[in-house]
Formats: structure tokens, C-alpha cells, sequence
């Protein structure tokens, strides 16, 4: 009974140190130079929008009133200048203003100088955020589910590690990534076992996209042995003739 660990240890032990290593090619003589691509604002954003002014008529149009019993980022959601679907927000006390496509830098120029242009801003300045950028994470990692981020240059292995990392059953050389744009849904591989994923426009990670990590083959034939009673008896069978072998010489 001793070798019965051993028996089944190597029958259901299938994955490899190459099915798990991140970056496996990777030279520390070689630097890589990763570009990250500005996100640009689109219709159901929401704004944060801040003024640094000397006119306390202006900083309270922009002040918010925090719900206490929310965290910071629900209320910034709930009292956030939302994107329209014209890709319009509204900026009391100004008209409407155009913002679908700009990045945050723009976005943040193009208001300040609306406010200048009225004058109602001197010597002060405009920073826009936006406030619900989100990724959707499924499959083997620890915490699957919906996350939000704040920064624009959020890639792969971020978000892997804000959803707690990969399981050992994770498929490290084919993660997808399925990405939404203009109304064009369009899913890529990602192989985090190798270097060149450094230069794959899918390293960064954009608001809304969804991350799947399916189950490694040595998970899915584990699956398949133990979801299937006649082939989990063959292997006890197995097992045990293999036991008894063992024991009789």
C-alpha cells in the first residue's frame, strides 16, 4: 500500500513546468519597450471632473455630494458626469460638451478651455478621470469575477494578480481576451509563457474587456476520468493490479 501515493500521483499528474512558468524565454541582456495606447472616452463613461480654482462658486458646480454610506467609488459612479450615447456630457453651467474619443489629456485641455473661453476660469486647471473602468475575468484564477481600475496602463499580468493569479489548472499559453470595439467583438490568444506577449497589442488591458483562462489539458482529462464512473473503476481496477504486482515480487 506504500507505492499506492506514488501509483496515483503519476497517473493524475500531467502538467509540466513548461504548462506553468510565466515568461519562459526571457533574457535579462534583451530590454523590452512596452507602449501603452491611451484609453479614449466612449458613450456610458463616467467623469470625474475636478477644478482647482480661486473661485468658490466654481469649485462647488464640481464638488460632489458623497453618499457617506457608499465607498468612494460607488459615489464618484452615482454623482459622476455620465457619458451619453451622442457621446455628450453635461457640464452645468455649460452646454454640452463632445467628448466620445478624446483621451483624458484632451478630454481635460478641451474643458478647461471652454471655462476660460467663458470666463469663468483664470489661472487654474481641468483632470478628468474616468471613473468605471472595469475588466471581467473568468476560468481558473482564485477570484473570478468583475474588477475596477483606475489607471490607463493596466496589463495582463495586473490583472491576473488582482483576481488572486492563475490556479495550477490555469492554461498559461492560450488566454483570451475578448474585446468589444465600435461595436466589433473580437477575441485574440495571449501566451504568458513567452516574451513576446511584451510586444502583443493584448499586454495592456482596456475598460470592459473580458479575460477567460481555461482549464489545462491535465485538468480536463482529470475531469473526464473522475465524471466518468466506468473509467474511474479501469484505473482503481488499475491501481489495484498494479498494488498487487508490486506487493508479489
Amino acid at each position: 500500500m506504500k507505492y499506492l501515493p506514488l501509483i496515483i500521483f503519476f497517473i493524475f499528474s500531467c502538467a509540466s513546468k513548461k504548462d506553468i512558468l510565466f515568461i519562459q524565454d526571457s533574457d535579462s541582456s534583451i530590454e523590452y519597450s512596452i507602449k501603452y495606447e491611451d484609453i479614449k472616452i466612449k458613450p456610458d463613461d463616467i467623469l470625474r471632473i475636478r477644478v482647482s480654482s480661486r473661485s468658490p462658486e466654481l469649485d462647488e458646480i464640481f464638488s460632489f455630494n458623497l453618499n457617506k454610506n457608499l465607498n468612494s467609488l460607488e459615489a464618484f459612479q452615482i454623482d459622476g458626469f455620465l457619458v451619453d450615447s451622442a457621446g455628450y456630457v453635461k457640464i452645468p453651467p455649460l452646454q454640452s460638451v463632445y467628448v466620445n474619443g478624446l483621451t483624458i489629456t484632451q478630454a481635460s485641455n478641451l474643458i478647461e478651455k471652454i471655462l476660460i473661453d467663458n470666463g469663468l476660469l483664470l489661472n487654474s486647471t481641468v483632470d478628468v478621470k474616468i471613473i468605471n473602468y472595469y475588466f471581467t475575468i473568468l476560468g481558473e484564477v482564485k477570484n473570478p469575477g468583475r474588477y475596477h481600475f483606475l489607471e490607463n496602463n493596466m496589463d495582463i499580468f495586473q490583472a491576473l494578480g488582482i483576481a488572486g493569479d492563475l490556479t495550477i489548472n490555469g492554461k498559461r499559453d492560450d488566454i483570451k481576451i475578448v474585446r468589444k470595439t465600435n461595436d466589433i467583438v473580437k477575441v485574440s490568444s495571449l501566451d504568458i509563457t513567452s516574451s513576446n506577449l511584451l510586444n502583443s497589442q493584448n499586454f495592456q488591458i482596456f475598460p470592459r474587456d473580458v479575460i477567460i483562462v481555461n482549464a489545462n489539458n491535465a485538468r480536463v482529462k482529470n475531469a473526464g476520468i473522475i465524471g466518468n464512473f466506468g473509467n474511474l473503476l479501469t484505473v482503481l481496477s488499475f491501481i489495484l493490479s498494479s498494488i498487487i504486482l508490486i506487493s508479489n515480487n
